[in-house]
């Protein structure tokens, strides 16, 4: 049987140069001879050689079925392809590009052959499963190629029976991936980025690419963990690298672990600070909000939640989906977890003094977010109060509560007088001090008179032992 071919040559190969004329010799009317520009081999009976291969110096030529000698041919023979060139010869180690006569959904137009030592084209194994054959090119690289039981190489994707895999879901169902219609080299140890379809995804930054990653045997990895060069990377049951937020039910309880992977062109496992609206299943409201975070993963990938945590020396806290705080915020607190936590956002929503909520602020100094210590000035609903925050020991960064350099503080914001009234009574410990606008207490004051002239005496502490609407005199 035989099939003409377009042919191009795949990887460079020098060939013998020879005409017909200088390598077939003719011998009266036994062996080759050329008539009306093609050539026939005869036997020594005279009788025309067909369907079959005849030597001359040393290559092979095929002889068709009707005895003219064939050039330019894929040729099969038996169970066998070979490729004879233009001039007739067989060809032997080479590349050859021809036409493909398969016309399945998906084909190319030209298929690529490989024909080895002997000249056979390589073929898929008589196993039915996708072995693949290793080849040298020019450059002295070898690569792996896998080849139909037709011998036209494998391209695109491919699943473990040497089948082409060809409609929307073949990211789903192939196994290796062998590059565009020139290519058909095994990718292995590496990454490759490719277009798919897939309906399910909803994700916004989505751009119908996935990265897949392919490992030593060239198979995609399906459904695990890797490290590969150093960093962290999950492969969902279909090979796609998983990037955005990803969650994991909990072994030990019925919550779910939410972790983040970078986006489509990185997606390996943050570890570290990342900037991310939430996931709709970790903070649904936020994720309508559409409003972006800063989130810590830990090495092991699980978001610090809940907790006032130290990173790179700073103090920062998170709330119960791991978004770090950034404001003034009232906070229970135990152990430096945050069991419940409400912003301040006006005058009102600060706690009293016998409320069991402390103060803390996490501001945008020296970083953002970096919880504040020692004195601070905060802007609530436009007016600007003046705190101090504890600097050190297990209730670091608490707002003050109590009396401190001279002024008093409660919940960790400074008690002073009004601008408008100059002097005013604070209590404290069932105690009434005189204080002025700028919180500091006013001591040993004899007659310090306010803006509405009411009058007042202190003691050395700054306690109130006089007030009223007239001077204090000896005889009062």
């Amino acid at each position: 049987m035989m099939r003409k071919q377009k042919k191009q040559l795949l990887f460079s190969c020098a060939f013998a140069a020879f005409t017909m004329g200088a390598t077939l010799m003719s011998y009266a009317a036994t062996g080759w001879q050329s008539s009306g520009g093609d050539w026939h081999y005869y036997l020594n009976d005279g009788e025309m050689v067909q369907s079959t291969w005849k030597k001359s110096g040393t290559h092979y030529f095929w002889l068709n079925e009707d005895g003219t000698m064939a050039t330019d041919l894929l040729i099969e023979d038996g169970d066998d392809c070979f490729y004879v060139n233009e001039s007739g010869a067989m060809v032997s180690n080479e590349w050859r590009e021809l036409d493909n006569d398969d016309d399945s959904d998906g084909a190319s137009d030209t298929c690529w052959y490989y024909l080895g030592a002997n000249g056979k084209a390589y073929k898929a194994g008589s196993t039915g499963k996708t072995t693949f054959k290793s080849i040298q090119a020019a450059d002295g690289a070898t690569r792996k190629y896998v080849f139909d039981s037709e011998g036209r190489m494998l391209y695109g994707w491919v699943n473990e029976e040497s089948e082409r895999q060809t409609d929307e879901d073949a990211w789903k169902s192939g196994i290796y991936y062998l590059g565009e219609a020139g290519d058909g080299a095994l990718r292995t140890l590496q990454w490759a980025r490719l277009e798919v379809e897939d309906d399910e995804n909803e994700v916004e930054d989505f751009d119908d690419t996935y990265w897949f990653y392919f490992g030593s045997n060239g198979k995609k990895y399906t459904d695990t963990q890797k490290t590969i060069n150093g960093r962290k990377y999950r492969f969902e049951e279909n090979g796609n690298a998983v990037f955005n937020w990803y969650s994991l039910a909990s072994d030990s309880a019925a919550s779910d672990s939410n972790m983040y992977y970078n986006l489509p062109t990185q997606c390996w496992r943050a570890e570290g600070w990342f900037y991310s609206v939430p996931d709709k299943d970790l903070d649904p409201e936020g994720y309508d909000d559409g409003e972006e975070y800063w989130f810590y993963a830990q090495k092991s990938g699980e978001l610090v939640k809940s907790q006032i945590k130290k990173i790179n020396g700073w103090y920062y806290g998170f709330n119960e989906y791991g978004e770090m705080l950034q404001g003034l915020y009232k906070l229970s607190v135990d152990n430096r977890e945050i069991i419940s936590y409400e912003e301040i956002v006006s005058e009102s929503d600060m706690p009293d003094e016998t409320d069991e909520w402390s103060v803390f602020y996490f501001g945008n100094a020296p970083k953002d977010g970096v919880m504040k210590t020692g004195a601070a000035t905060v802007d609530i609903d436009g007016e600007e109060y003046k705190f101090q925050f504890r600097k050190s020991g297990s209730d670091v960064g608490m707002g003050y509560e109590g009396i401190n350099d001279g002024s008093i503080y409660s919940k960790g914001r400074l008690l002073k007088a009004d601008k408008d009234s100059r002097l005013a009574v604070v209590t404290f410990e069932d105690n009434e001090y005189l204080v002025n606008t700028a919180g500091a207490i006013q001591k040993k004051k004899t007659n310090a008179k306010d803006a509405d002239d009411r009058y007042y005496c202190t003691d050395s502490a700054g306690i109130i032992t006089y007030s009223g609407n007239e001077k204090w005199t000896r005889d009062k």
